[in-house]
C-alpha cells in the first residue's frame, strides 16, 4: 500500500466503525464493554512498545539478591 492510501484506509475503517456503532445502538452496553476492552488492549500494546529498554526483562542479570540456602 502506498503512503497516500493510508489516510484513506484509516478513514474507511473509522467510517465502518461508526456504521457498526450506529447499527448496534440498541446493544449499547455490549458495544461499550467491547470498545473498552479494545481500548485497554490498545493502550497496553502502545505502552509496551514505547517502554524503554531498561524496563525490558533481561534473563541474564536480575536485581534480585541471591540468598544463601544455608540461611533457610
Amino acid at each position: 500500500m502506498t503512503l497516500a492510501l493510508v489516510p484513506v484506509a484509516e478513514a474507511a475503517v473509522f467510517t465502518l466503525g461508526c456504521i457498526a456503532i450506529h447499527a448496534l445502538r440498541r446493544h449499547a452496553d455490549v458495544v461499550t464493554a467491547t470498545l473498552a476492552c479494545f481500548a485497554t488492549i490498545l493502550f497496553l500494546l502502545i505502552g509496551a512498545s514505547l517502554a524503554p529498554a531498561s524496563m525490558l526483562l533481561d534473563h541474564q542479570s536480575s536485581d534480585f539478591a541471591m540468598i544463601d540456602p544455608s540461611l533457610y
